[in-house]
């Protein structure tokens, strides 16, 4: 069942471990923002999860997804990285988030589930500012002018956002 004590442990820990690895690849402590990141992780699979197969599976494919959003941002220059992997893939400290905002469909999001226009909402006007912030900590840019980044990235989560909750249905039926 989830609780909001389940939901409060991944919503915490989801941001405390956001914070670290911005502020560890910022700081040049990459180490530790890795150790932050698995920690949460493997906290998230012991203490929050409720079904740890099906968490797997949502895991693995919203941050696919996202992997493959960034991807085509990085591509079409949407989104622009100091640092890629392979040269065409977002760095390695973006697919880490990717594997922690997957986590939080079911558990922080869990009041969005089933209310589609709130989750356009959500999604197409939050998530551009978050990669703005990585933007601050100089981990990557975003097109110039700001509102054509804010349009196109925003209208990609419009639809995003809505995709995660709907995939994340599909594995957990519910």
């Amino acid at each position: 069942m989830i609780t909001k004590k389940r939901v409060t442990i991944n919503l915490v820990s989801f941001y405390i471990a956001w914070w670290s690895i911005l502020i560890s690849y910022w700081k040049g402590f990459i180490v530790w923002g890795w150790l932050v990141l698995f920690i949460v992780l493997a906290s998230h699979f012991f203490f929050v999860s409720i079904n740890k197969k099906k968490d797997l599976i949502e895991v693995l494919s919203i941050a696919g997804l996202g992997i493959v959003l960034d991807t085509l941002l990085f591509q079409f220059k949407i989104l622009n990285f100091n640092e890629s992997l392979f040269n065409f893939l977002p760095p390695l400290w973006l697919i880490g988030i990717w594997c922690l905002f997957a986590t939080t469909i079911s558990y922080s999001f869990i009041l969005l589930r089933n209310r589609i226009p709130a989750q356009v909402l959500v999604g197409g006007f939050f998530a551009p500012i978050s990669y703005i912030t990585g933007a601050k900590f100089s981990l990557l840019s975003v097109h110039e002018p700001f509102p054509t980044y804010y349009v196109i990235h925003g209208a990609c989560w419009l639809i995003f956002f809505p995709l995660c909750f709907a995939v994340s249905k599909k594995i957990k039926g519910y």
